[in-house]
């Protein structure tokens, strides 16, 4: 707040002063009194009313430097009411008053937004699970009924599981803190649950598993974790050739931490695309031309190893395959614990 700006703001009660000064000056000069009478009046009146555009300006002053500051080292802005000093003028009350109602409305509609999110939330999960009983009964009744036309039947369901089971940790990714638990996890153990969940497409495709050096443990939450490794992997599934496709598995350990590869023989990523492939939505060329991806398994992923305190980077090059890297560094586990 510069004194110039104030004394602009002001001018209109200066032009009023001014002309109230002379006033009483013509009055004195008419009325016989002499003119060193009349230049003290007007120096008198003209420095008080100086002196108090001044005194008023760094009142002003000092109360809206505070506010600016308060604004800057506050994180978020919306809590400035809550520190605001209270002001010695009536326009700074009016203004902290204004703050803390505006406050008070954006509370309350993020509290609205809160539940309604809540209560649409929990409306996904209830309706995935109950999708999950026909879809459920529908394989069964395909198994019960060998044929080319029920193996169909039942490559689709597992599509439809898939989707649904996707749709349901997207709509937990946003509260993953209330639904995880964090314990030591053996790196071998998952990445077998995890082929022997795609041993279907792996089988059928004729793509070749390699692991190895995976005797590795990890604190991480199993059940995100396998998640994270399925969409990795059905990834891996849907850009290496039939026959020819290797899928490699393996991890490493060191001083910072441990890190599990993931690594392919496929079409690979070009180097325009890799920089965007955790972008939702996102698929890039060879997405486009396969017509099967979504743009949502891998931003999924990177957004649960960070919530989970795990790092996980992709390096490929077109025609070159693709490795991912999933690094469980060695304080992540209490990171996470802290919050």
């Amino acid at each position: 707040m510069r004194f110039i700006d104030y004394l602009k703001d002001h001018f209109v009660y200066f032009l009023i002063f001014l002309f109230a000064v002379f006033t009483v000056e013509v009055f004195v000069l008419t009325d016989g009194g002499s003119l060193w009478v009349s230049v003290y009046i007007f120096i008198a009146f003209f420095g008080a009313y100086i002196l108090a555009l001044f005194v008023d300006f760094l009142r002003r002053k000092h109360f809206y430097d505070v506010v600016y500051k308060s604004l800057e080292e506050l994180d978020k802005a919306y809590l400035l009411p809550e520190v605001m000093e209270e002001a010695r003028f009536t326009e700074g009350r009016i203004l902290k008053d204004i703050l803390e109602t505006t406050e008070k409305s954006m509370a309350e509609n993020v509290n609205s937004y809160k539940y309604n999110n809540e209560e649409y939330k929990d409306y996904i999960e209830m309706w995935i699970h109950e999708i999950k009983l026909p879809i459920a009964a529908g394989k069964l009744t395909a198994e019960n009924n060998p044929g080319e036309a029920m193996e169909s039947v039942k490559e689709e369901l597992d599509k439809i599981e898939n989707y649904t089971e996707t749709a349901l940790y997207y709509a937990r990714s946003f509260s993953v803190e209330k639904d995880y638990i964090i314990k030591k996890v053996s790196l071998r153990e998952l990445v077998g649950e995890v082929i022997i969940k795609n041993k279907k497409p792996l089988i059928s495709r004729r793509i070749k598993v390699d692991l190895h050096d995976l005797d590795i443990s990890v604190y991480s939450d199993s059940k995100w974790l396998l998640f994270i490794l399925g969409q990795i992997v059905a990834n891996c599934i849907q850009y290496v050739e039939d026959g020819t496709g290797v899928i490699e598995f393996y991890a490493a350990g060191g001083r910072e931490g441990h890190a599990l590869h993931i690594k392919d023989n496929g079409c690979g990523i070009s180097e325009n695309d890799l920089p965007r492939v955790f972008e939702k939505g996102f698929t890039g060329a060879n997405g486009r031309v396969r017509k099967r991806a979504t743009g949502i398994g891998l931003y999924l992923s990177k957004k649960l190893c960070l919530k989970l305190g795990h790092d996980i980077k992709i390096y490929s090059g077109e025609g070159r395959g693709t490795e991912v890297v999933i690094s469980f560094p060695e304080g992540s586990f209490y990171s996470v614990i802290g919050g």
